[in-house]
């Protein structure tokens, strides 16, 4: 007779969930009074468009957000939250408790609003890639989140890592909701809620020139990914507007010679400067204009908002203009009402264009989570293309987030403005309205001469 066997029981693959008993009925709740190591936060000197946070501070890395329960009691086991991941792929100074609490912000504020009523898991993953470090990384961080369990990412920032990132997104069928600029991301899971427009921005400065009066400019652009954008756009909307561009020089991330190339400018009669790239050269160009008792008027692209990046990083750039997001000041309802939310659930008060990309972001993930018939990816996917005229923190009262199907870039409206930092201060000078040329310009505007009168030679009409 043979010996039977011992009988085997199925396990648990994986651990239950863990309800943390923090649930509240009037409104949703965190397991993190904040979002970041941080004890003390930067006073920004009086400069309120700094980042609030602290240089080197890290982020939680796992945030539980509970809905509100509204007095009803959960039948069963506990529900497992649903997982956004968030992908930190650059060092982002002063900026990272902006963007983890105004992501926070946004997901508590979705779930008071009743848009969903589940609890939703924040996983963050500090992976810093393109231009200073490995490509490998970044991938290997988004990887990290996709086998964590998210149905969707936010992040990454930069167009390099962006790219790089590309194709890894769309095989493994989970949506990011990137912030780059860059035009080339693309595909069936790449969102872009973007932090600026590379071809438009190259477009915004040959405008600004030639609305300037600025006809003769000295141009800068970086090589990298969107390279060829910034550079292409540029010449392009330059000869069109009637701006001469009298030097052109590529940069790399350290660039070489920058005063000797500034100086051959002048000399060659350039009344701006115009750069276009990711904005690790403006310490260098701040220094060459000192060097050189210079102080042109200057644009610069979306990089000019690098001045929330650190208090050393705003003073290198002084004197610049260049593309932002923030609106008007004062002229958007939902920044400012999302402002005073911020300071009442988190104690302190920071403005500046990352807390509202934060929150646009991280709302346009927990609407395409709620818009899904059911909580994986590909629904999520379609979910954020559901997703219509959804209001924005970021840009002016006009501006607004929509996807659809083929249409993955969110912001439209007056999401790109013109600010200048002068002074120490943060000036807005305009939203990016263009027209045409023939609205001011025009042979159908100008009054046609009158004929000669063929007895005096003189024009007919005329004394």
């Amino acid at each position: 007779m043979s010996e039977e066997k011992p009988v085997r029981y199925a396990e648990r693959m994986f651990p239950a969930p863990v309800d943390h008993g923090i649930a509240r009925a009037d409104r949703a709740v965190s397991t993190v009074e904040r979002g970041t190591d941080a004890v003390t936060y930067n006073d920004a000197q009086g400069r309120w468009y700094e980042g609030g946070g602290q240089v080197g501070e890290k982020a939680v890395e796992s945030i539980v957000v509970y809905p509100p329960t509204r007095g009803l009691v959960t039948q069963g086991d506990p529900f497992e939250p649903v997982k956004i991941g968030v992908l930190v792929d650059i060092d982002l100074g002063q900026l990272l408790s902006d963007w983890i609490d105004s992501t926070i912000l946004a997901i508590e504020d979705a779930l008071n609003e009743g848009v969903y009523d589940r609890p939703v898991e924040i996983v963050t993953v500090d992976a810093r890639g393109l231009p200073r470090e490995n490509y490998r990384k970044v991938r290997q961080g988004y990887q990290k989140l996709v086998d964590a369990g998210c149905v969707v990412v936010l992040g990454p920032m930069i167009s390099d890592n962006s790219l790089n990132l590309q194709d890894v997104v769309n095989a493994t069928g989970v949506a990011c909701i990137g912030w780059t600029g860059s035009v080339k991301f693309a595909g069936d899971y790449c969102f872009t809620v973007a932090n600026g427009d590379i071809p438009t921005e190259a477009v915004m400065g040959a405008n600004w020139c030639a609305q300037q009066g600025h006809t003769k400019v000295g141009f800068f652009w970086e090589k990298g990914s969107s390279g060829d954008h910034y550079s292409d756009y540029f010449r392009i909307a330059a000869q069109n507007v009637g701006v001469e561009i009298v030097k052109e020089v590529s940069l790399g991330p350290n660039p070489r010679n920058l005063r000797e190339h500034l100086a051959t400018m002048r000399a060659q009669g350039a009344q701006s400067i115009v750069y276009m790239g990711y904005g690790y050269s403006t310490f260098h160009f701040a220094a060459a204009f000192k060097a050189l008792e210079w102080d042109p008027p200057r644009f610069m692209g979306t990089a000019f908002m690098f001045y929330s990046n650190s208090n050393a990083w705003a003073e290198g750039l002084e004197g610049w203009h260049g593309v932002d997001q923030l609106g008007e000041d004062g002229a958007n309802p939902n920044y400012e009402a999302m402002t005073r939310r911020f300071e009442a659930r988190f104690g302190r008060v920071t403005r500046n264009v990352v807390v509202a990309l934060g929150y646009d972001t991280a709302r346009a993930g927990i609407h395409g989570i709620a818009n899904a018939s059911i909580a994986v990816p590909s629904e999520v996917r379609l979910g954020l293309e559901k997703i219509k005229w959804m209001p924005c923190t970021n840009g002016g009262p006009g501006a607004y987030i929509t996807f659809a199907p083929y249409d993955h870039r969110g912001y439209k409206g007056d999401f790109l403005t013109i600010r200048e930092l002068r002074g120490g201060k943060l000036h807005f000078r305009g939203y990016y309205r263009p027209q045409w040329p023939s609205n001011t310009h025009s042979p159908l505007l100008t009054p046609e001469p009158k004929p000669a009168d063929p007895q005096d030679g003189q024009p007919a009409g005329t004394g």
